[in-house]
């Protein structure tokens, strides 16, 4: 009997703290807190209009509700459309649009108590597009004795649309300064439009790059007397068989004349199944560090067999 009496009391004490437990987390869920809850903006944009000033990407909403709630609601990601077609009178461009608490889905016992922003400005303004030249623009400078043989953009013009008023007066675009002092050899870089508005956007021109290559302004070493050796399948005859090269090499380089010479080919390269007398180009090889500036001649007159 005693032992009953004492495992009732037992189990009393247990229901009691298990009660005090549920109704301590049903209190603590059940207080009322503040928190801040950010609400993304998608616009339907009106047909042939545009944004003439950037409107808000989001709103915030001050919720105050039950603390059980507040994790759920915080981490939800919400997302309000905008219509700008009800919204706005066609006769009008600029106009407001109201933020409305209850657009807001919360559990039963949230409100929202403030909206930031509350009423949203919208200015539109007509669209519209424009091909504009581009132009290269560079700091810094090269080296005296390099200038540029070769300098092209691989498209000169794009197409640009945006407002109006940011398109219209837009005579050209420029690609974003390059360093002078980087430039090396021959090359050819991936570039980026600079574009002056963030309301505006190229609608044409995404992948645009620039050729260039590097030569010496002068020469400073001339090489005579170099033999022209010939690539072909058949016999070939012809009365000119040397070449005279001028070219810009190295201070260190150049002290050594005769690696100079031997590191230097002049190849004429026969186009295969031609025969009788025919012109061909001479194609030089160099090594790396030395630059050809003129070849004498050119190319020359040989007789295939």
């Amino acid at each position: 009997m005693k032992m009953k009496n004492r495992m009732k009391k037992h189990s009393l004490k247990f229901v009691a703290a298990f009660l005090s437990i549920l109704l301590w987390v049903y209190v603590l869920n059940s207080e009322k807190v503040k928190f801040e809850k950010t609400v993304s903006l998608e616009y339907i944009m009106t047909d042939g209009l545009i944004f003439a000033q950037k409107p808000p990407t989001e709103v915030t909403f001050l919720v105050e509700g039950p603390r059980a709630f507040v994790k759920t609601v915080a981490e939800r990601e919400d997302k309000m459309i905008i219509d700008l077609n009800k919204a706005n009178s066609k006769n009008h461009l600029s106009f407001n649009v109201d933020i409305n608490p209850t657009q807001l889905s919360l559990p039963f016992g949230m409100v929202v108590e403030r909206v930031l922003p509350r009423k949203i400005a919208i200015h539109l303004e007509k669209k519209a597009s424009k091909i504009v030249p581009l132009k290269m623009q560079f700091t810094g400078r090269l080296p005296d004795d390099l200038m540029f043989k070769h300098l092209q953009l691989s498209i000169e013009q794009v197409e640009i649309s945006g407002p109006r008023s940011g398109v219209v007066g837009l005579k050209e675009l420029m690609i974003r300064p390059g360093e002078l002092d980087n430039l090396m050899g021959q090359e050819t870089l991936p570039v980026e439009v600079s574009i002056p508005d963030e309301r505006l956007r190229l609608t044409s021109g995404s992948n645009i790059t620039l050729s260039y290559e590097l030569r010496p302004s002068g020469a400073n070493f001339v090489l005579k007397n170099v033999a022209i050796k010939f690539l072909a399948a058949h016999k070939v005859d012809a009365k000119l068989k040397t070449a005279e090269l001028r070219l810009m090499v190295p201070d260190k380089i150049k002290k050594n004349r005769l690696n100079i010479s031997s590191s230097i080919q002049v190849w004429a390269d026969i186009p295969a199944g031609k025969k009788g007398r025919i012109e061909v180009p001479l194609k030089v090889i160099l090594p790396p560090s030395i630059h050809l500036l003129e070849i004498i001649p050119k190319s020359i007159i040989v007789n295939v067999r």
